[in-house]
């Protein structure tokens, strides 16, 4: 049986009208006969960046899908390296709105859950595979307050999935500006693909060793 993972991105929110993550999702579509071929099966979902209606999304592709593993991909556009999420913590803010001009209702996700919960995916070994490839990334026990800290969190407490992450991306670089115009490092949008593709292949290599499935797919 294949293993079978769910990419997930963002649709647009204040201030970013083209989220790079969207742009992952359906550029991943010209990487599923290639991962086929690794016994992955490929699952893409661009989510709403709305309070009201990410974890909605989540549990419903949860149910439909099954996965094996989600991982999910945000941009952090203040940041200038991949942050590799380790943890997610059962606050929202209320200073953001979302895409729908709407300011989080509560102060938990889940009331009553853990404050924090550890990602379940192999978040070392994706970091040490991304420097390794000339990409620069980082650790992270901070995913924020907005929808990608509330997406995480959900998913982690929610769904069946044996492998969770997340991995926040920096603004892409602008391929007509010119290198030195540039601030600090930034990714293209190949190197944006090429981050997935290490996060997918170290997540499926992870559930074969450990031979985890998503229970209701074992026969």
């Amino acid at each position: 049986m294949p293993v079978r993972i769910l990419v997930t991105g963002f649709g647009k929110f204040p201030g970013v009208r083209k989220n790079p993550t969207a742009r992952l999702v359906h550029a991943l579509a010209q990487q599923r006969s290639r991962l086929a071929r690794f016994g992955i099966e490929l699952e893409r979902a661009v989510l709403p960046v709305r309070y009201a209606e990410v974890g909605q999304d989540i549990e419903r592709l949860d149910k439909t899908l099954k996965p094996d593993a989600i991982l999910h991909f945000g941009l952090a556009a203040r940041r200038k390296w991949f942050s590799v999420e380790t943890r997610a913590l059962n606050r929202l803010g209320h200073l953001r709105c979302d895409a729908s001009g709407s300011r989080a209702q509560a102060h938990a996700i889940i009331p009553g859950a853990p404050h924090a919960v550890r990602a379940r995916f192999p978040w070392r070994e994706i970091d040490a595979a991304l420097r390794g490839a000339g990409l620069k990334s980082r650790l992270s026990i901070n995913a924020g307050q907005y929808i990608c800290n509330e997406a995480l969190y959900f998913s982690l407490a929610r769904s069946n999935a044996s492998a969770i992450g997340f991995i926040h991306v920096p603004r892409l670089r602008r391929t007509n500006r010119p290198k030195k115009a540039s601030r600090g490092w930034r990714p293209a949008r190949g190197d944006l693909v090429r981050a997935a593709l290490i996060a997918i292949l170290l997540t499926a290599r992870k559930l074969r060793l450990a031979g985890l499935r998503h229970a209701d797919r074992i026969p």
